[in-house]
């Protein structure tokens, strides 16, 4: 299943990147399909994952879909990635010179971003998806399959954290070099979350809740800059 998982991930992220930079431009109908295509299959996945997990008579608490243990470390990291995530979305959006620059490099090429309420709705669907689906894949799977061959010492699981983070920001590359690094500090922040608490819970809501609050900006950028600009073209 890691193998599946190794092979699939870059499948994923050279397809993703293809479609964000050609700038095609999909009918609303084709981009709500995307959404549900895109979560369904990442659903099915997750699924494949957690019933290959249980074969073996494992438990899916012992997978992280357990009751998570609260304790400082778990508020710390939380903290870390709200701070981060804070200071991420002023950088780009926090004046209006900001939110152009940022339309001009990231939105207008990605073809997928909702830019109303009808798309984003399906757009939560996705990002909901993505929370389960992945957390289960990247941080409950993948942690536990390398601690098994690292061992789950101090630098066992680091090695872990890190492996599956790189991973997982590899298969966002078509958002660009600079948002890799981003997804994977982000990863590494969600992995100790995971750690810590003993639970996918909490990361699989702070993931969902940072995907539906990406699409909301998406929908104000493009409403606030988009038709500004066809305004002014046309």
């Amino acid at each position: 299943m890691a193998v599946i998982i190794c092979v699939f991930a870059p499948i994923m992220a050279f397809t993703a990147r293809k479609i964000s930079t050609e700038e095609i431009k999909l009918l609303p109908k084709d981009k709500i399909r995307l959404y549900h295509s895109n979560g369904l299959l990442l659903i099915v996945f997750g699924l494949i994952v957690a019933t290959t997990w249980r074969l073996p008579n494992r438990t899916l608490a012992s997978l992280g879909l357990d009751w998570p243990v609260l304790n400082v470390y778990v508020f710390f990291f939380l903290t870390i990635v709200g701070i981060f995530y804070f200071f991420d979305i002023f950088f780009q959006y926090g004046s209006r010179r900001w939110r152009e620059r940022t339309y001009k490099e990231r939105h207008k090429v990605f073809s997928f971003v909702p830019v109303d309420k009808n798309e984003m709705l399906h757009f939560t669907f996705l990002a909901f998806a993505a929370g389960v689906g992945e957390e289960i894949i990247f941080r409950g799977y993948l942690i536990h399959y390398i601690t098994y061959w690292t061992g789950i010492s101090a630098s066992g699981i680091i090695v872990a954290c890190f492996f599956s983070s790189a991973l997982f920001a590899f298969l966002h590359g078509y958002q660009g070099v600079k948002s890799m690094f981003k997804i994977f500090f982000l990863a590494l922040m969600f992995c100790g979350i995971f750690v810590y608490s003993q639970s996918l819970w909490i990361v699989i809501l702070v993931h969902a809740f940072i995907d539906v609050f990406s699409g909301l900006i998406g929908v104000y950028l493009v409403r606030e800059l988009g038709e500004k600009q066809e305004e002014e073209g046309g």
